[in-house]
């Protein structure tokens, strides 16, 4: 699975709408999600950053930077099939 793809997945679970982030390109596919998506934390807070760890080429995890300053760790997990 390509990164971008595991982007677009990602997004589509963090998105509250259920829709997929727009994009080509990993920096395409991350700025649909700061800009326009309906992502909130349980006190309303939405995405403002997002840092990805990526280990001998693989995204292997990162972190979410709300609007209130807090963080949320993201977590990868590869599914079989999906390549």
């Amino acid at each position: 699975m390509t990164i971008v793809k595991a982007l677009k997945k990602l997004g589509k679970k963090l998105n509250t709408g259920g829709t997929e982030p727009t994009g080509k390109t990993i920096a395409g596919v991350l700025a649909s999600i700061e800009s326009g998506f309906n992502i909130t934390g349980a006190t309303g807070a939405h995405v403002t950053a997002i840092e990805l760890e990526v280990t001998e080429g693989v995204v292997t995890g990162g972190t979410a930077t709300l609007s209130d300053d807090s963080t949320v760790e993201i977590t990868v997990t590869t599914a079989g099939g999906d390549d």
